[in-house]
């Protein structure tokens, strides 16, 4: 049996033992990068997934995940509810879900559809309750006692409850303002997604479409989603080539 001391040194001695280098990993080639453990360096290192093995993909995880390898063989009912705009990339090492480009043969009325992922779908955007569905709808107004005429900020609000929301700033009659105008010369109020919001006019993008107030796009192009981000936070798409 080993003393206590000699126990102790081969403890010592295991401990300094130095580890492969990255070198030795990678096959001696040196300075190659290694991809992070459960990462990527293609798309195809990277799966969609989901919280469960069923649901629409929320994430995106490389396929040596063990989120992944936990639903190898698992059989799902088929999913047609699920809109297919989103697809697993590699971005610098790191799986993520990706928007797909999809052209959408139709236009509604509040634009289309925008998933928690932030992709669009052409499913259509349900009017928000109580909200807007024209820019006509919206106003704009003060968001503070000051408002950008005076050096404060303005807001847009649906035309019926601005005096509503004026009366809940609380502001007294002559508020202490910096006095400066600071709006914005091409701001308008606009319906976007059943909310109004303050927009620059310039905001929307060229050639946009999919929206009930917008011209339909020319022949021989169609109105595609995802593929302008400015478009997406507008629940919009853009006229393209097919």
């Amino acid at each position: 049996m080993r003393s206590p001391f000699a126990l102790a040194a081969l403890i010592l001695a295991l401990a300094g033992c130095p580890s492969r280098s990255a070198d030795e990993i990678t096959g001696g080639v040196p300075g190659e990068d290694m991809a992070p453990p459960f990462g990527c360096t293609v798309d195809d290192d990277c799966v969609a997934a989901a919280a469960t093995c069923c649901e629409c993909p929320a994430f995106a995880v490389g396929v040596d995940d063990p989120a992944n390898r936990a639903c190898t063989g698992v059989v799902c009912p088929p999913q047609s509810a699920c809109p297919n705009n989103v697809r697993a990339a590699c971005d610098q090492g790191t799986c993520v879900l990706a928007c797909v480009e999809m052209a959408c043969p139709t236009a509604c009325a509040n634009g289309y559809q925008l998933d928690p992922t932030g992709c669009l779908s052409c499913e259509c955007a349900g009017a928000a309750l109580d909200g807007c569905t024209l820019d006509s709808d919206c106003v704009q107004t003060r968001a503070d006692c000051c408002g950008c005429a005076a050096g404060g900020v303005d807001t847009a609000v649906l035309a019926s409850e601005q005096m509503a929301f004026d009366a809940a700033l609380g502001c007294e009659a002559s508020p202490a303002c910096p006095g400066v105008d600071v709006c914005e010369p091409s701001a308008a109020p606009r319906c976007v997604q059943g909310r109004c919001e303050l927009l620059a006019m310039d905001s929307l993008p060229a050639q946009a479409c999919g929206r009930a107030d917008l011209p339909p796009c020319p022949t021989g192009t169609t109105c595609v989603v995802n593929a302008d981000p400015g478009a997406n936070e507008q629940g919009l798409g853009v006229c393209s080539p097919p």
